[in-house]
């Protein structure tokens, strides 16, 4: 990338016997306390070209997974492909609040690209509890055909609750969305229906195929262990004491 040779005190060569015509040349270098970035030179973009195509034909032939990653990694740093996302904020708490945002899209994007996207806001969800029926029919077991009528309701929760969080009633929406094609659905910000793909409301199929099976793997942990640990939510005591005799005064929070 810079057309230096590489020095290693273990091979003999020491910094006392550098000459200059050994060194490299790089348009600009950036190093920070986890990192080294090297924007090349123009002339080096031959050197470049004839390393990512080299870089190209490894990742065709070798079957490992984790090589599969370094190589992409590589020919995309190589090719350009690195984007550099600043984040700046007012406060520290919503500093950190934006990185993770920024690394929850980041990972979303990646999984995007692995798997390929589908309509959100629950639409898909919605889509597949259509098949619910179908699978219905495949199951004898009266307990099975009780967990199979749990998922289909399940399916329709994440479309019914983004319309509810919208000010929208969910039970309509879902009908609406049951009722339309396929990437038809809510849209919350719009407040309408519409082609979820072309309006960009859309999620990575990795997501939605990890939620299913991640539901499935705990409920299977449910059943076989009958138990549950969870959180008493203790009721919050009114601010007003009461009286003995009279009725519990009721605090209009609208007011």
């Amino acid at each position: 990338m810079t057309g230096a040779d590489f020095f290693v005190s273990d091979l003999g060569w020491g910094l006392q016997a550098i000459t200059s015509d050994q060194l490299g040349m790089a348009q600009k270098i950036t190093i920070t306390s986890e990192s080294t970035t090297i924007i090349a030179h123009p002339s080096m973009r031959p050197e470049i070209e004839a390393r990512i195509m080299q870089l190209k034909k490894d990742l065709e032939e070798t079957t490992s997974t984790y090589l599969k990653e370094r190589f992409s990694a590589r020919i995309a740093k190589l090719s350009r492909g690195v984007a550099v996302i600043k984040v700046g904020a007012a406060t520290e708490a919503e500093l950190e609040d934006r990185k993770l945002r920024v690394e929850d899209a980041k990972n979303a994007t990646f999984a995007a690209i692995s798997e390929g996207i589908t309509p959100g806001g629950g639409v898909t969800y919605v889509e597949l509890s259509k098949h619910i029926p179908s699978i219905m029919d495949l199951v004898d077991d009266p307990e099975e055909k009780i967990g199979v009528n749990i998922v289909g309701k399940a399916l329709l929760v994440p479309a019914m609750t983004i319309a509810r969080n919208a000010g929208a009633d969910g039970s309509a929406v879902v009908e609406k969305i049951l009722e339309s094609e396929w990437r038809v659905g809510y849209n919350a910000m719009t407040d309408k229906f519409e082609d979820l793909v072309d309006a960009g409301v859309v999620d990575p199929c990795r997501v939605a195929r990890c939620v299913l099976q991640n539901s499935a793997s705990i409920a299977g942990l449910i059943l076989m262990t009958q138990a549950m640990m969870f959180d008493k939510i203790k009721k919050k005591k009114s601010p007003i004491p009461e009286i003995p005799g009279l009725p519990p005064l009721q605090i209009n929070q609208n007011s």
